[in-house]
């Protein structure tokens, strides 16, 4: 990411009449943007899942909730390239072992949690990739961690959790580009833990997921 500083040193130093005590020396930064970009969501920021009965629920396997469709849009002064990171509001509230990824990839760093029932966690949700576009042109999905910041295009096609980020391009030697407006489309892909796993309650599971996407300027 680049960031525009500015930077300056004081010296102050005594009259020649008099006996030099110390010096001191004060710097000075800060940035300046290159644009101003607002992210939203197409829809607003909550997703109702609806609901499902516990009739419905599978006692040994995972109950997938129907697909929910959301849109990230980046709308900028000016062109810019930005990339993005996923933050786990309920991290600690993910069960284990659901599964997501259309391409078989799987791992509790693909999904989030929804919250708690009686202390047990009630499952998960996974975010999907859709087809990121740029001023309305389709570009390629690209990632990068920090022990590798080369983009790559990534394998799983699911929104992992920070530090991992994301961007877009025309391909991954280019990196991402800049646009004034960016549009990355994605499915909510939640699911309730196997019954059997689940606290006996006369109550209603309250899913409960939260996350949060940080959006930087590259």
């Amino acid at each position: 990411m680049k960031n525009l500083f500015l930077m300056a040193s004081i010296a102050v130093a005594a009259s020649p009449i008099l006996a030099s005590a110390a010096s001191t020396s004060l710097t000075v930064t800060g940035a300046v943007t290159p644009t101003s970009c607002i992210p939203t969501f197409a829809g607003g920021t909550t997703v109702d899942l609806g609901k499902l009965s516990a009739k419905e629920l599978n006692v040994v396997a995972q109950t997938n909730f129907p697909e929910k469709d959301i849109t990230l849009k980046i709308a900028c002064t000016a062109p810019a390239a930005v990339e993005f990171a996923v933050t786990d509001g309920r991290g600690d509230t993910k069960a284990p072992g659901l599964v997501f990824s259309p391409t078989g990839f799987t791992g509790e760093n693909l999904y989030y949690g929804l919250g708690t029932v009686n202390g047990v966690a009630i499952g998960g949700f996974g975010l999907r990739v859709g087809i990121p576009s740029a001023d309305q042109q389709a570009q390629r999905f690209l990632v990068r961690t920090p022990d590798n910041l080369n983009w790559r295009t990534p394998r799983s096609l699911m929104v992992s959790n920070a530090p991992t980020s994301y961007s877009w391009g025309e391909d991954e030697v280019k990196g991402p580009i800049a646009a004034t407006f960016h549009s990355f489309p994605m499915k909510v892909a939640a699911a309730i833990r196997p019954a059997r796993d689940l606290p006996v309650t006369t109550d209603e599971y309250k899913v409960d997921g939260f996350v949060t996407f940080d959006v930087y300027y590259l």
